[in-house]
């Protein structure tokens, strides 16, 4: 999968999406108050809590253009965003930045009053948004009753491709014989989907709710055109996760083979884990009842803010579970009376942007829990953060530091005698990169990579670590706490 997205990465940067939301922000709209959305890569996926507003982004971005079929097929606002007895929105605006071509254009779609306005001339594409009613079991769906009974005939037949026949089979793990849609005399419009096992065929009033919500995605990737808007809001709904994997492999395959665009909202990690970072973007809610949009996030780090989990003072974010391990060993180091660790938790995030911008908002009281950004020795300092000891990478500082030490009591920590692992430790600091230092090592003394990084980590804190160093950067989060607790959780 990884060539897939490398291949899409290289395409898109190429231009080759000639239709594209690049951005879109919501004004006004629900928990939205004036924030922004850009898209960095064909397959996007939105995630949050419930409530947080990826349905009303989903829904925003399906009214940015016009149906090249005209009105009858667009999608408006006043669709999805009705005025009731209970709410009336006013004084919204939904602003959009498309790519056509090589041109990128700003317009807005909003309401002053009582009425939204659109542009004069609206650019045409088509989209298409699968809600979470497509879920809903055949039985259960308005004016399909009526067909299930066998005296009604069939009167139309439309047979999935074979393609599509076998990435059905792949994404649910069954040999499918067939598959097809058909009408009925009682109703020509309405279509019941068919899937034929070894046993015969069975139809999506007796299919399982992961073969009845796929095999209906599936008539839609079968005839979606070119550059088409795909929205799917949680898009795993029904499906084990090996199905969740290979359906976003699948997204993945089709966004590039039909430069489409796809948007979609999900809790699932294993559909983030297919994606790349730049494809993340999370929905945090904060203190003034609105949402911090943050993008490039870590699967973890997503799953971390809408799953149950304890609740330390303190969060430290950090760029991976090299610079978590780093940190937590500082503090068992040097937080002598226990009064620090049990109070913070380090949480990775993700890349050194990331970070910052959680460093950022948590320097500006917009989360809802106080935090630190912790960046690596050789970024930059920045607003919120703090950094680890160092100013290169933590790899290169770590197996620099401990070879000019001849290796410290590395040989009883890891059980292999001295010659044999200083050659492989030194051997593995000549590949030029040096994120694969420890997995090379593990490798080779049949370890993994974590555990190596842990051991190494543990005697450069001992042995190397400059006192005065490890001790400050104790006293910092020491300071954050203190001051946390005089102002009280999300005072300002």
């Amino acid at each position: 999968m990884a060539n897939e997205i490398s291949r899409i990465r290289e395409q898109f940067q190429s231009g080759l999406w000639p239709q594209f939301v690049e951005h879109v922000e919501l004004e006004n709209l629900r928990s939205w108050v004036k924030q922004g959305v850009n898209f960095n890569f064909p397959v996007t996926a939105i995630i949050g809590e419930n409530g947080t507003g990826k349905s009303t982004l989903l829904k925003s971005l399906a009214c940015a253009y016009e149906h090249p079929d005209g009105p009858k097929k667009t999608f408006y606002p006043s669709q999805f965003f009705i005025d009731t007895q209970w709410e009336t929105l006013t004084n919204c605006k939904i602003t959009y930045r498309v790519k056509t071509g090589g041109v990128s254009r700003t317009f807005n779609i909003r309401k002053p009053t009582q009425r939204w306005k659109y542009p004069s001339d609206r650019i045409k594409r088509n989209v298409f948004i699968l809600d979470i009613s497509r879920t809903l079991p055949l039985d259960a769906t308005v004016g399909y009753a009526k067909l299930a009974k066998q005296a009604q005939k069939e009167v139309s037949d439309e047979v999935l491709s074979q393609d599509n026949q076998e990435y059905l089979s792949y994404i649910l793990g069954r040999d499918y014989l067939g598959a097809r849609f058909t009408t009925t005399e009682f109703d020509e419009k309405k279509q019941v989907g068919l899937l034929r096992r070894e046993f015969g065929e069975m139809s999506q009033f007796h299919q399982g709710a992961g073969e009845d919500a796929t095999l209906d995605l599936f008539q839609l990737f079968e005839t979606i055109p070119n550059y088409s808007l795909l929205i799917i809001d949680e898009v795993e709904a029904s499906l084990h996760p090996k199905a969740q994997r290979r359906l976003t492999k699948f997204l993945l395959t089709l966004s590039r083979i039909k430069r489409i665009q796809v948007v979609l909202s999900t809790h699932s990690p294993y559909v983030l884990e297919e994606l790349p970072s730049e494809s993340r973007i999370l929905l945090m809610p904060n203190d003034q009842s609105s949402i911090n949009v943050v993008t490039n996030v870590s699967t973890e780090f997503s799953m971390s803010k809408i799953d149950d989990s304890d609740n330390p003072e303190l969060y430290l974010y950090v760029e991976d579970v090299e610079a978590e391990t780093l940190m937590y060993e500082i503090l068992k180091k040097y937080d002598i009376d226990d009064k620090i660790l049990p109070r913070v938790k380090c949480v990775v995030v993700g890349p050194a942007n990331v970070v910052k911008t959680m460093g950022k908002l948590s320097s500006s009281n917009q989360l809802p829990m106080p935090g630190l950004g912790v960046l690596d020795g050789d970024i930059e300092e920045s607003e919120g953060c703090i950094n680890l000891p160092g100013e290169i990478a933590p790899e290169i500082m770590l197996f620099n530091s401990l070879k000019d030490k001849d290796w410290p009591n590395l040989d009883a920590r890891f059980g292999i005698g001295a010659g044999t692992l200083f050659t492989i430790l030194e051997d593995a600091m000549l590949v030029p990169d040096h994120h694969k230092w420890p997995e090379i090592v593990g490798d080779k003394i049949r370890m993994g990579k974590k555990n190596v990084w842990q051991v190494l980590v543990k005697e450069w804190v001992t042995e190397c670590l400059d006192q005065k160093v490890g001790g400050r950067l104790v006293d910092i989060i020491q300071e954050k706490l203190e001051s946390t607790e005089v102002k009280g959780v999300g005072d300002k």
